[in-house]
């Protein structure tokens, strides 16, 4: 059986005491060697405080460090953000003090050298080498909604061990494919294989994440020695059905996930309503069957406010399909958009909006209801 450790936690006062408990629940072997180093991958999508709950709290990359330390490992603190430099986002997050106090320091994937290496699905992949070469790598998830793949949880997270804008070329090649996306996702957790997973939901993301949403308490800290399973829990505990969450998907249909062999431990949890990324997979009323086969034909093109675009580019250098050009607000070229909703995810101002997913003419959930 695969252990998901489950611990309330009411407030990030409490986060020391939590991640301490979760990662007993799971047994410490193996997880760290004596005095090697470990890599620890926080989400560092961008510049926030840690109350918009867009990156991981450093109340639980303090916790996590301090764990570490107690096996003896040589932590480091690594990313390749989404927009920004990992020192810059580490800084404006609070977990550039939290390193500071542990001696650790920050590591941006983005310079590191990029290498090519196959996984189970997709013959060549490109990641950072210094993820690629760590023995020693624990995931630090935010629980956060998103708007191409429903949730981002565990599988997720390790896509900022991509380095810089190589991320567009694994979007590019999925096209408007949210399950395609996710089977590249599922191939670096397959290179990859973090030895600890543990997931921030002390106060998580709902609503148009993983930048935009709103915080939402959960209380909770989950931490497993696999991935896949913690996804398949916490997409549970998300009031959101497990399948509609495309890595979830696809980690059951690949034999990655098998429920049945998930053991949930620890405190019990009551699943707590998150509110759909508008335009996302879960974000379409209709039974599990059928968003199968009609959701990414009507998944939304992204929208732009004209009053809060600023004209700065970051949605047009982010395109995956060279979709945007460069005016305020940006032009649109519907049929080349893929979808990715990299542009909403990047903007620095929330001028890319992404309403909810219809039928022709009529909208059935989102911001534009």
């Amino acid at each position: 059986m695969i252990r998901v450790s489950r611990v309330r936690c009411p407030d990030y006062g409490g986060a020391a005491a939590a991640v301490s408990r979760a990662v007993e629940l799971l047994g410490a072997a193996g997880l760290a060697g004596r005095g090697e180093p470990l890599l620890v991958k926080p989400n560092l999508l961008s510049a926030h405080p840690p109350g918009a709950a867009v990156t991981t709290h450093p109340a639980v990359v303090d916790a996590v460090l301090a764990v570490a330390a107690d096996l003896g490992a040589r932590a480091v603190v690594a990313d390749s953000p989404g927009l920004g430099s990992a020192r810059r986002v580490a800084r404006a997050s609070g977990i550039a003090a939290v390193c500071r106090r542990h001696g650790v320091p920050v590591v941006d994937l983005g310079r590191s050298e990029p290498v090519t290496v196959s996984g189970p699905t997709y013959r060549s992949l490109v990641l950072a080498r210094d993820a690629v070469e760590a023995r020693w790598l624990w995931n630090l998830p935010k629980w956060k909604t998103h708007t191409m793949m429903g949730l981002t949880l565990g599988v997720k997270n390790l896509y900022g061990c991509v380095p810089g804008k190589r991320k567009i070329a694994v979007h590019f090649r999925a096209g408007r494919s949210a399950r395609a996306f996710a089977r590249q996702l599922l191939d670096i957790e397959a290179v990859l294989r973090p030895r600890l997973t543990v997931l921030d939901g002390v106060v998580a993301m709902d609503g148009p994440g993983p930048g935009r949403g709103r915080p939402l308490a959960v209380g909770l800290v989950l931490a497993s020695t696999d991935a896949p399973a913690l996804d398949w829990v916490a997409a549970g505990l998300s009031g959101i059905e497990p399948e509609t969450v495309p890595t979830v998907a696809e980690s059951r249909l690949s034999g990655r996930l098998d429920p049945d062999a998930v053991e949930a431990v620890g405190d019990p949890a009551e699943p707590v309503r998150f509110e759909p990324a508008p335009g996302s997979p879960c974000d379409w009323r209709l039974p599990g069957p059928l968003k199968r086969w009609v959701g990414e034909a009507v998944s939304p093109e992204p929208r732009f406010d004209p009053d809060a675009c600023t004209g700065c580019g970051v949605c047009v250098d982010a395109c995956p399909a060279g979709a945007l050009e460069l005016a305020r607000p940006p032009r649109l070229d519907s049929a080349a958009c893929i979808r990715c909703y990299c542009c909403q995810e990047l903007c620095p101002t929330g001028a890319a909006r992404v309403p909810g997913r219809r039928w022709p003419g009529r909208t059935t959930t989102g911001e534009d209801r």
